[in-house]
């Protein structure tokens, strides 16, 4: 299982992927499209699919997405641990019930962004660099958490005598205050609107008026990494946007982004994607026709 957090401003082609998939959009609206219907996705709102079925993004404006994609067996058997009573789960969702068909669920855009670090923590696991043994309990672990956050979406209220929460919350205490949570609220915002500057934790914490130690707890707290590691993550998802969207040179799109150095940008997709950008461009993903 991996997360990528996908940013979108031009329609793709239709795309066969050999995992599960789940899109979830945070920001703007896309239509989706499938081979059993097309669906209007707008922010707080997720699509499910199973295995070997395309689908095709064609956003209306700009749109942000993370799309998880998971091994189909996996997926079902994870779920079918996580909501044993069938009785209790809405018509379709179960996973003994599900054909793999497209799925819409309304999870709230509020119920996203909760879960939003956790998948920004599944992405950062699987960039190679933590033992596999690490990478995949503490990829279940996640996916635990996620399914906790979003779970009202899944089950009935009207089989449950009391009113369905998800067991797993925030960290609770002064980090979670408002105040709080709105210092790197605007921070991330800052770091998306001026993405190309050579942004330190220094520089950052200096726009938001906090010292930079307090910065750090609050991103690895409500943002899943700390500011660093966080500016690189959404600098490669917009190079990537650059890569697969536009002609743009490698270095021009890596200086774009932020990166000086081509070298780190093509390292860092090479991590991710498993190739070069320039054998991204040149190879089409497998497609349905």
């Amino acid at each position: 299982m991996t997360a990528l957090e996908l940013v979108r401003t031009l329609a793709s082609s239709r795309a066969l992927f050999r995992h599960a998939q789940i899109m979830n959009v945070m920001e703007g609206s896309t239509r989706i499209e499938t081979a059993n219907g097309d669906y209007m996705l707008r922010a707080g709102m997720s699509i499910a699919l199973g295995a070997d079925r395309w689908c095709r993004i064609k956003p209306q404006g700009r749109v942000r997405i993370w799309s998880i994609y998971a091994d189909e067996q996996f997926l079902r058997m994870q779920m079918s641990w996580f909501l044993p009573h069938r009785e209790r789960v809405h018509s379709g969702l179960h996973p003994c019930e599900w054909d793999g068909t497209a799925i819409v669920l309304t999870p709230g855009t509020a119920a996203l962004r909760k879960v939003e670090p956790l998948w920004r923590q599944m992405s950062i696991l699987n960039d190679g660099t933590h033992a596999p043994e690490v990478a995949a309990i503490h990829t279940i672990e996640l996916f635990a958490r996620w399914v906790s956050g979003v779970l009202p979406v899944f089950l009935d209220a009207s089989m449950s005598p009391q009113p369905i929460r998800p067991l797993w919350r925030p960290i609770a205490g002064r980090l979670t205050r408002p105040p709080s949570a709105g210092h790197v609220t605007k921070a991330i915002d800052l770091l998306r609107a001026r993405l190309a500057e050579p942004w330190t934790v220094n520089s950052l914490a200096n726009e938001v008026a906090v010292s930079r130690t307090h910065l750090t707890r609050l991103f690895t707290a409500h943002a899943g990494a700390p500011p660093m590691r966080f500016l690189a993550e959404i600098r490669l998802t917009e190079f990537t946007r650059l890569i697969e969207e536009t002609d743009v040179p490698i270095s021009a799109a890596a200086r774009q982004v932020g990166w000086v150095d081509s070298r780190i940008a093509s390292a860092r997709f090479r991590r991710r994607f498993g190739v070069s950008p320039s054998e991204f461009r040149e190879t089409p993903h497998p497609a349905a026709t």
